[in-house]
């Protein structure tokens, strides 16, 4: 499996996982020049619910396991400056206030070598300054 594969891979599984959480998705690799975000998404409606009101942009990480290493250390002080960036032109890109609750999110996905199941990590608004 090359590494698009792999990455493809922990997005699908990002993705159903998400939904079995309680999200709706939005978007997936929302691609400009500058960068891409992975995925969009927002929690499905709940009456008088503040949360179901924030965007939650993704950003996924996949490896192969690996011993002491884990795929969400990967977006360094670089790559967070690049997600707060780009969903700031998502949001203006796509209609919304300047006000506009968000969050950027990281889910990390380690697939064995053993064809376990994998195992998936979700840190919320892991990024300052959104």
């Amino acid at each position: 499996m090359d590494y698009r594969e792999l990455g493809a891979l922990g997005e699908k599984l990002a993705c159903e996982y998400l939904v079995k959480k309680g999200f709706k998705i939005l978007g997936r690799n929302y691609r400009i020049t500058f960068g891409e975000i992975d995925i969009i998404a927002k929690k499905k409606f709940k009456l008088f619910s503040k949360n179901s009101k924030i965007i939650h942009f993704v950003e996924v990480k996949t490896i192969i396991a690996q011993s002491g290493f884990h795929p969400e250390d990967k977006v360094d002080f670089k790559k967070q400056k690049k997600l707060r960036q780009l969903s700031e032109i998502w949001l203006k890109n796509n209609g919304y206030k300047q006000n506009q609750p968000c969050q950027i999110d990281v889910v990390g996905v380690t697939i064995s070598n053993d064809s376990k199941e994998p195992k998936i990590d979700y840190f919320e608004n892991v990024v300052s300054g959104v």
